[in-house]
């Protein structure tokens, strides 16, 4: 053993302690090679940790404007809403793909 060792002390209930014992007997393994390789194994077969997300910067004036629009398209279905006069509805649809053709252009 080349490499350097690290001890650790377990303490295990009775039953639990024979039951290692006659594992690692029936293994053919010491009980600190079977607790060792039993260890291994479920550290390989362990789910992969789970990563964080990363989440890139945005421009605040980017986001300002961003909100001005929500907050316009917001007026503008509430005004859809409330006003049950197709002519104005259509009108104010005009608008919105004025709007829509607009932000397509920016993109």
């Amino acid at each position: 053993m080349s490499e350097k060792m690290k001890q650790i002390k377990v303490f295990f209930p009775v039953p639990d302690y024979e039951t290692l014992k006659q594992t690692s007997k029936d293994h053919n393994l010491t009980m600190s090679e079977f607790i060792r390789k039993s260890v291994n194994s479920k550290i390989e077969n362990a789910p992969s940790p789970k990563t964080k997300k990363v989440y890139k910067v945005a421009d605040p004036r980017l986001l300002y404007e961003l909100n001005k629009i929500g907050t316009n398209l917001n007026q503008i279905a509430k005004s859809l809403n409330a006003k049950k006069d197709d002519v104005s509805n259509v009108s104010i649809l005009r608008e919105l793909v004025t709007l829509e053709k607009k932000l397509n252009e920016l993109l």
